[in-house]
């Protein structure tokens, strides 16, 4: 017996410690997502073609420099401002003007250059964007949280903006995609100041998306916990903490929220996520908007996507207009905030619950 011991002893050590080896290869994408796509490059690019970039720093959550830079419109435009152009020359939006700031999201790690596209299309609309790079100056925020933390970087940055501009309101629209898109949702639901949301691509819960990506195996669930417990003991956070669609059903009723679905082949964040999102959300003035496919009838604008009620076991189904393709969207994000963001300002405010909030039981 004792032989077998000494025998086991070794092999159960060695099996514990490629087990904690596996699990935490499959934890490092989630702890530290990198954008290869900026690899090798610099924070701030030099010059971007039909930009002007303003850098500045301010204190994060957790009182590290935080790099930021205002995007204006500047020099011969880009390809992406030409279309956005071309397009206000016919249909025109003269009422962005009231739109002080777009703070723009995409990625945390070369957050401000992959948020460079989104800021083009707005700033040939005449919008002033301001970027930001979550993971912070000199990337000395080693492990991402989805926003769960990063979040809170945004009233900060808030403040920062009223102290640089003079004004003690500017109207503020937060537009975010992919992880900007859960960072922006976690923060607009403790955030007033944020007057009007766009979430492009936003996954629901990150433990969903997890669970999507992984193999259909008892095994799930256990990989799961075991992740949980490397991201508890690296960062403190458990993939059950970071859920956007809880925080949307927290936003006030009075912010108008754009709920996007441009990714139709992505597991971490799909339609289904969109719609899960958009039902959660309370506000009176909510808009879903998805890709045109070839499932849909050539001509039409909208679907109508079916949805199922677990607790009362009945279909419901939303609204959805169709866009004609991702380049399309930018002009038709640009209308949406001259004609319903800024509409909802005109709005009086109101201070009670649009509508019940569903319950988690709610999935499609």
């Amino acid at each position: 017996m004792r032989l077998l011991m000494l025998t086991l002893l070794p092999a159960l050590v060695i099996a514990g410690l490629c087990l904690w080896s596996y699990i935490t290869g499959m934890t490092e994408p989630v702890l530290q997502p990198i954008n290869k796509s900026y690899s090798g490059y610099s924070i701030v690019p030099q010059k971007v073609p039909g930009l002007k970039l303003e850098q500045f720093t301010f204190k994060g959550w957790d009182n590290e420099d935080v790099l930021a830079v205002i995007a204006s419109k500047d020099g011969e435009e880009s390809s992406r401002q030409l279309s956005v152009i071309g397009d206000l020359t016919v249909n025109r939006a003269d009422r962005l003007g009231v739109i002080d700031y777009a703070l723009i999201c995409v990625d945390w790690d070369h957050g401000i250059r992959s948020s460079l596209p989104l800021a083009e299309s707005l700033t040939a609309a005449g919008i002033t964007c301001v970027l930001w790079e979550p993971r912070g100056t000199n990337n000395r925020r080693p492990y991402c949280t989805h926003g769960l933390k990063e979040s809170a970087d945004v009233p900060l940055l808030i403040n920062e903006l009223i102290r640089r501009s003079g004004k003690d309101s500017p109207v503020i629209v937060g537009v975010g995609q992919g992880y900007g898109a859960g960072l922006m949702l976690q923060a607009a639901a403790g955030e007033p100041r944020l007057q009007g949301l766009i979430s492009i691509d936003a996954f629901a819960s990150l433990r969903e998306s997890l669970m999507r990506t992984m193999p259909n195996s008892p095994l799930t669930l256990a990989t799961l916990w075991l992740m949980d417990l490397r991201m508890n003991s690296s960062v403190g956070f458990e993939c059950f903490d970071v859920a956007p669609v809880e925080s949307a059903a927290r936003i006030d009723r009075n912010t108008p929220v754009l709920v996007v679905n441009l990714v139709q082949d992505n597991p971490i964040s799909t339609l289904d996520d969109a719609v899960t999102i958009y039902k959660q959300l309370p506000c009176d003035q909510r808009d879903l908007w998805t890709l045109h496919t070839g499932a849909d009838a050539p001509h039409a604008t909208t679907r109508s996507i079916s949805t199922i009620r677990r607790k009362h076991n009945r279909d419901s189904a939303v609204e959805a207009r169709l866009i004609k393709d991702e380049d399309s969207a930018a002009t038709a994000i640009v209308h949406w905030l001259n004609d319903t963001f800024i509409t909802a300002l005109d709005t009086p405010h109101v201070h009670v619950p649009a509508r019940p909030l569903l319950t988690s039981d709610c999935q499609l």
